[in-house]
């Protein structure tokens, strides 16, 4: 692979982390399509990017990750997002675990995972169209803090099943959250936050089953790796800056159309490619 191939790859994975599509399924079709790179080395490398968009996620919430970890502060709010952080992360695992051990040994398939992705899209159109119709567009929703344990745990169920291709995870989270009532910023905030723990989890279960199965681990020198990562962590950071800017500046039904419309037109690319 030519080395400006990779940092595209990177730029990719940094900009389609955090929109409602599926950021591998997106970044490796557009690669094996128009740049004819191998399936195999643009799965391998996601796995490796993904650890640029978690180093965004820490530079952007470093100071609300500092007070979770600081066991010293018992306020309710601080407590109430440690049980998210908590139950979303071992709801992710009740269903990403066998979902992951399932299509390992059956064999990696995107076209369920897109059209689940699809649905998604689909249901937010309907949600902004209720929303705007019913005069409720200014509507600020309920805090993370304020969700129910059992809420909570469900969101980390959807998280779980975005491990299979073609599910966005940010499309999925962000969308669960909006629909039990969480307001647009919170329900960004929260999928970011959410995200730490399951790409962590993600890396060293891929990373794990990579050395079980023998399969190589790192195709690339580690200075290009290195690099690439930094430059997913810069788009990555400047996506969210992006998407928290047009939560606080737009409606919630216009948010809720603009990340429905987005998945439906890369499901459509999909389709084209």
């Amino acid at each position: 692979m030519l080395f400006w191939f990779l940092l595209l790859f990177a730029v990719l994975q940094g900009l389609l982390e955090w929109l409602p599509v599926s950021s591998e399924g997106q970044s490796v079709t557009l690669l094996v399509s128009f740049l004819h790179v191998g399936s195999q080395e643009a799965i391998s490398l996601s796995l490796w990017l993904h650890l640029g968009t978690l180093i965004a996620v820490v530079l952007k919430y470093y100071k609300e990750l500092f007070f979770f970890i600081d066991f010293r502060d018992r306020s309710p709010e601080v407590v109430q997002w440690r049980w998210f952080i908590l139950l979303t992360t071992f709801g992710t695992a009740i269903t990403g675990i066998p979902c992951y051990l399932l299509l390992s040994y059956l064999g990696e398939s995107s076209v369920f995972g897109e059209y689940i992705t699809l649905i998604i899209g689909i249901a937010l159109l309907v949600t902004a169209f209720i929303l705007y119709f019913s005069r409720k567009i200014e509507k600020k929703g309920v805090p993370i803090a304020e969700l129910s344990k059992k809420r909570m745990l469900v969101v980390g169920l959807l998280q779980g099943f975005t491990i299979i291709p073609g599910i966005s995870r940010s499309g999925t989270t962000v969308g669960g959250l909006l629909f039990l009532g969480v307001g647009k910023e919170e329900a960004l905030k929260g999928s970011f936050i959410m995200s730490i723990p399951a790409v962590l989890g993600g890396f060293t279960l891929n990373l794990s089953w990579s050395l079980i199965t023998h399969e190589p681990v790192l195709l690339f020198k580690w200075w290009e790796i290195t690099l690439a990562i930094l430059v997913t962590a810069i788009v990555g950071f400047l996506t969210i800056e992006l998407l928290l800017r047009v939560a606080k500046k737009y409606s919630f039904a216009f948010v809720c159309l603009v990340l429905g419309l987005i998945i439906i037109l890369f499901f459509l690319l999909g389709i084209l490619l």
